[in-house]
């Protein structure tokens, strides 16, 4: 009698301490296609990020899956740099050694779709998406060519902005993404001044806090009316599973700025 009850002891011991870490995995991979935390930027007011509901907590530390296949990028663009004149927090994937614009870009974790562009880039039309985990972890994805399905047929649904023109749309009710979800099958354009541009731009931002750039009073400074992207951006190589975090440390730094980040060590 006494061995039987303490087998039951022991078993529902397991059974919570695997709750317990299901909870912990799960929180930044939340499955459930519904949603009662909402993510919004308090513009003209505190320009911070604000939540509403109860977001769960993150997991910790924090992994993601790259969205796209790390070991046929050409080289990468660092978040946190002047390109082109402008400020870019977030960074991007080059495929050069491409023959064709055929890139797989996959969801690094679940969200949600919460808002988007398609507009017109060099004649082209390109989309931008941004997706939320609950748990307050934004990723933003860019020059997107050809959607999977689900989200082509969302873009359908929203004009197509002219030449340069990428605000954004608010997609209300949000759209549920699976981590490992298809987003699009090719990237970049087809023919940008005659030659091939195959890439993709890729940010990570943690909204539930800033980042230590934005601790730096010179960097607030220069930045100032930029809070939403460029106080909450991360360094995203240092978020990616391995062996892709390494792949993408030892890649090619493309453009002027070249390794110079406000975010990467």
């Amino acid at each position: 009698m006494k061995i039987g009850l303490i087998l039951l002891l022991v078993f529902g011991v397991g059974i919570v301490l695997f709750l317990v870490a299901w909870n912990r995995v799960s929180s930044q991979n939340n499955s459930s296609e519904s949603s009662s935390v909402s993510w919004e930027f308090d513009y003209g007011g505190t320009n911070t990020w604000k939540v509403s509901g109860n977001p769960p907590a993150c997991s910790d530390p924090m992994v993601i899956d790259p969205p796209v296949d790390v070991s046929l990028a050409s080289g990468i663009l660092y978040p946190g740099q002047y390109r082109g004149g402008d400020y870019k927090p977030h960074g991007g994937f080059r495929f050069d050694n491409n023959q064709t614009n055929e890139v797989s870009v996959k969801a690094p974790i679940n969200g949600y779709l919460v808002s988007a562009s398609g507009y017109l880039e060099a004649g082209e039309v390109q989309y931008l998406l941004f997706f939320i985990n609950d748990c307050g972890i934004m990723y933003k994805l860019d020059h997107l060519l050809t959607l999977a399905p689900k989200f082509a047929e969302i873009m359908g649904k929203i004009p197509t902005g002219e030449e340069g023109d990428s605000r954004t749309t608010n997609i209300d009710p949000k759209v549920f993404v699976a981590k490992g979800e298809i987003i699009a099958t090719e990237v970049g354009f087809r023919s940008s001044q005659g030659q091939k541009n195959i890439g993709i731009d890729f940010g990570l931002y943690d909204l539930r806090t800033t980042n230590q750039a934005s601790k730096n009073q010179t960097y607030v400074g220069k930045h100032k009316g930029e809070e939403q992207f460029s106080f909450t951006a991360l360094c995203w190589f240092d978020y990616l599973t391995q062996p892709s975090r390494t792949i993408v440390k030892n890649l090619f730094a493309i453009d002027q700025g070249g390794k110079t980040s406000d975010y990467c060590n």
